[in-house]
């Protein structure tokens, strides 16, 4: 069975403790300008100091890492109603190592330094992301979710590729040092929307219990919530889902690298990867996150990454001018953007109630970067396949994208074609 969060009666009191969906949109600017930094600057600088795109791609895949085995510690945001101390306490973190990230000195010749330094950055990002996710959760109505899971995912996009941009920006008119500092603090001050967040008390708040039976009842909670869900037949199929290259977007990651070969000058590429991609983006969020509401959640998802892998293909079909990339790029973005919100509401529809609320997210959402991951590295492999190049990795990207949708159609017809029957009295 597919959990969902039962509604409660409208009354003064429970209405105090709904969030509003557009905040979390705001909330996620501290994990867009994480992932926006490695996602658009780094590749971009790394290329102009000469590095091959392959190498751009590997560090890519391994600085994004974090996103997909966070699984390891999220389960500790479960613990306890401390989500809000979790994101707060993590979100600085994520400030403190823009700063670190942005200060050292030729990080093309330190790249062993730089990578642990981006790792870590998309440690503490995703963390606060995740605690996020589990307060998204459980402080939203039922008949929202997906409404807050499209503003997530346009504050996700949409400040992924302005920040981003604003990074290479700042850093050609200025330096990486003062592009660490205003991004730090922009992170900070995001963050503050926090306070507008009320995370309700847990059951048993009212009731006296030693610390340590209390700890010790609310892991084996959150282990049996976590193992209902994800070994149910429901939950299962979600991660097979989630782990397969279905929209994974992955493209976005190269883009600012891929700026050179199609001739495009750096006002271009600040435009393309900032403000362009981020409007298209965060709109897309926003219409994808509508339609979750109105059709089958999966289907909206298969629909998204087709969208995207045809945006791929046709990108790769042109011509390598700056028209081109300037279409592609942002039609890209568009579908992407549509295709994270229908992945938001698929799986909010299945998490939003249980002890192990943030957790259960975390899995799918960790499966889903693993995905995108190991896509990254692969579109950036494929640029030296038969010498294609940059064409190589598009054409890679929109075929991967078809074969992880063809695998689904293929999950769907051997396991939810038939759906179980309860059994009578």
């Amino acid at each position: 069975m597919i959990e969902t969060e039962t509604a409660l009666p409208a009354t003064a009191t429970t209405d105090e403790r709904w969030s509003w969906p557009p905040l979390f949109g705001l909330l996620e600017i501290q994990f867009g300008a994480a992932v926006g930094y490695l996602q658009v600057a780094v590749p971009y600088w790394l290329a102009k100091d000469g590095m091959p795109l392959a190498e751009i791609g590997v560090l890519s895949g391994t600085a994004f890492s974090p996103h997909a085995w966070k699984l390891l510690w999220v389960p500790l945001i479960d613990l306890g109603p401390w989500r809000r101390v979790w994101y707060g306490v993590s979100t600085l973190l994520t400030a403190v190592l823009l700063l670190a990230c942005s200060v050292l000195p030729e990080p093309s010749k330190h790249l062993g330094v730089y990578t642990l330094l981006l790792t870590a950055l998309q440690a503490a990002a995703t963390t606060a992301h995740a605690a996020l996710n589990g307060l998204m959760a459980i402080t939203t109505r039922i008949e929202d979710k997906g409404r807050a899971g499209g503003w997530q995912m346009a504050g996700n996009v949409g400040s992924t590729s302005l920040i981003g941009a604003l990074a290479i920006g700042l850093a050609s008119s200025h330096s990486r040092a003062v592009t660490g500092i205003i991004l730090a603090v922009l992170v900070l001050a995001s963050s503050a929307g926090i306070f507008w967040i009320i995370e309700r008390p847990g059951e048993k708040a009212g009731q006296s219990v030693p610390a340590l039976r209390a700890t010790w009842e609310r892991t084996k909670g959150i282990l049996a919530d976590l193992f209902r869900t994800a070994f149910s037949r429901d939950g299962l199929i979600m991660l097979v889902l989630c782990l397969m290259p279905v929209s994974c977007g992955a493209l976005t990651n190269l883009f600012s690298a891929m700026a050179g070969d199609y001739h495009a000058p750096e006002h271009v590429v600040e435009w393309v990867n900032g403000l362009g991609m981020g409007i298209t983006g965060a709109v897309g969020s926003l219409l994808g996150g509508w339609i979750s509401d109105r059709i089958n959640r999966k289907l909206n998802y298969a629909i998204m990454g087709g969208l995207t892998g045809l945006c791929a293909l046709a990108m790769s079909a042109g011509p390598m001018t700056p028209t081109t990339y300037i279409v592609g790029a942002l039609a890209y973005s568009f579908a992407n953007g549509m295709g994270f919100a229908a992945f938001a509401g698929m799986v909010l529809e299945m998490v939003s109630s249980g002890a192990a609320v943030t957790t259960k997210y975390t899995l799918f959402v960790a499966a889903s970067n693993f995905a995108i991951s190991y896509v990254t590295a692969l579109d950036g492999h494929a640029s030296t396949f038969l010498g294609m190049g940059t064409r190589g990795s598009i054409v890679f990207d929109g075929l991967i994208t078809f074969a992880g949708i063809a695998g689904m159609g293929l999950l769907f017809l051997l396991f939810l074609r038939k759906k179980p029957q309860p059994t009578t009295a």
